[in-house]
């Protein structure tokens, strides 16, 4: 499984509330976010500008955070379900792993959240002045690929399969008097589940076996519009009901 963060686990976006209360401010936050929808600017280009914003340290931010971040009200349930069930979750996000952690650690407890995978952007948070004794702080991301989203969720994707099918193959291989994954009616290729809402997502549907998209917002538009399979979902307590069936099925 894997599962978008900001506006799907979360129903807010983490950086937005950081831009709006400590960087470049609301409406030059949402002017910045048009440029990207309008195909002016890239994803990466605005987000490094608006990253470049911040200059407080991350502790500050999270405190910020914490008012304001409400929690999809079946995540935790349906995270266990699949710790339950030996499904590995996977986050997969455009944001920035420092502070993905930081919330899912907080949130979560540090035992839960360990258990969990980030694949996102980095970041370097670093202090680089002091003035009238209030220290300054730097927020540069480090790119997950060289593109315009920085993280391209459907490389990412790309990379699991292809990592976890040569693990399949491989383990056939190193017991050749077993019965085969194939006898024992287990795919090569991973079932890949995504969870998404918005624009970043975009690449990452078509990735998939099996899309769940927030009912309303961009990514079930833009299935809808290119008339791709999907599930719509309201909160985790859907999806949660309908990967138990799928996952009935497939046994």
């Amino acid at each position: 499984v894997f599962s978008d963060f900001d506006g799907t686990i979360f129903l807010q976006d983490t950086g937005h509330i950081l831009f709006d209360h400590h960087g470049c401010g609301v409406d030059t936050r949402k002017k910045l976010d048009s440029q990207i929808g309008t195909g002016e600017r890239s994803f990466r280009s605005v987000s490094e500008e608006l990253w470049a914003s911040l200059d407080i340290p991350l502790e500050q931010g999270f405190e910020t955070m914490q008012k304001y971040l409400v929690m999809d009200e079946g995540f935790v349930s349906f995270v266990q379900y699949c710790f339950d069930n030996n499904i590995p979750f996977n986050v997969i996000s455009a944001g920035i792993k420092p502070l993905l952690r930081h919330v899912l650690d907080e949130f979560l407890g540090k035992e839960m959240s360990s258990q969990i995978g980030i694949i996102s952007n980095d970041a370097d948070i670093v202090q680089v002045a002091e003035e009238d004794g209030q220290k300054k702080y730097q927020w540069k991301p480090i790119w997950r690929h060289d593109t315009e989203l920085g993280h391209d969720k459907a490389q990412s994707i790309q990379e699991f399969r292809e990592h976890t099918t040569e693990e399949i193959k491989e383990a056939d291989a190193n017991d050749p008097s077993g019965p085969t994954y194939e006898e024992l009616g287990i795919e090569e290729s991973p079932l890949i589940i995504f969870i998404g809402d918005g624009v970043s997502d975009l690449p990452a549907a078509r990735e998939a076996d099996v899309l769940f998209a927030r009912r309303g917002l961009l990514l079930e538009q833009y299935c809808i519009k290119n008339n791709l399979p999907y599930i719509p979902y309201d909160s985790f307590v859907d999806i949660q009901r309908d990967v138990e069936d799928i996952i009935n099925r497939e046994r």
